[in-house]
């Protein structure tokens, strides 16, 4: 629970401390080119795992007073080299983009042999335009969209809790932060009871995200 409260008081949302907390399980090597990286390094760095001498190169849209490169990645090619980069992160980009399909190939493109591709996108989430919102991906849909990419060796993974917390997290944008510290205890024990009692009612059943390393 502090890793939650921690992370809330940081104004974290709960997508973000889910999918955050996922990301402690895997580790970033070698050349890291994080697209759609946004205005500073986000906060999943602090959770990954990462081997010694990485190199982390970010690419984004553009925006003011950031080191990010700019790039549209519904249409330009990335500026790296093939099969450069160890690994590729990819986190909340693809439900902005109409034509993912182009960066996924460009992804594989620069990546190398047995290079990881490793992400995230939400499901149970509100909409958030930046500057446009898409999709919300499935299971089923992400395995389809990386094998027509070309990757091999998927693994998707749900992150959130149950019912509770999925409910929290469309009621928390309108809450003081002192009041999501106080309740989310209360959801997060309401779900342990449910799925103690309907096992089926968990994480892949009330999303919050996909977590996905593809290879």
């Amino acid at each position: 629970m502090f890793l939650f409260y921690k992370e809330m008081w940081r104004r974290k949302d709960l997508y973000r401390i889910f999918m955050n907390k996922q990301c402690e399980q895997h580790t970033i090597r070698g050349q890291v080119l994080d697209v759609g990286s946004g205005i500073a390094m986000a906060s999943y760095h602090r959770f990954l795992r990462k081997e010694m001498d990485i190199v982390v190169e970010c690419l984004d849209l553009g925006f003011e007073n950031s080191n990010a490169k700019k790039i549209n990645l519904e249409a330009d090619f990335l500026p790296q080299a093939n099969e450069s980069m160890d690994t590729v992160l990819l986190f909340n980009v693809l439900e902005h983009l109409y034509n993912y399909q182009f960066v996924l190939s460009e992804a594989k493109r620069v990546l190398k042999p047995g290079g990881k591709l490793i992400g995230a996108t939400p499901f149970l989430v509100a909409y958030h335009p930046d500057p446009h919102d898409f999709w919300r991906y499935t299971k089923d849909a992400l395995e389809k969209i990386f094998k027509k990419a070309g990757f091999n060796d998927i693994q998707i993974i749900s992150f959130g809790y149950g019912p509770m917390c999925a409910s929290f997290s469309q009621m928390e944008v309108i809450l003081p932060r002192i009041f999501k510290i106080i309740l989310l205890p209360i959801f997060l024990l309401c779900d342990w009871i449910i799925i103690k009692l309907k096992p089926k009612m968990n994480k892949d059943k009330f999303p919050l995200g996909l977590f996905f390393v593809v290879k």
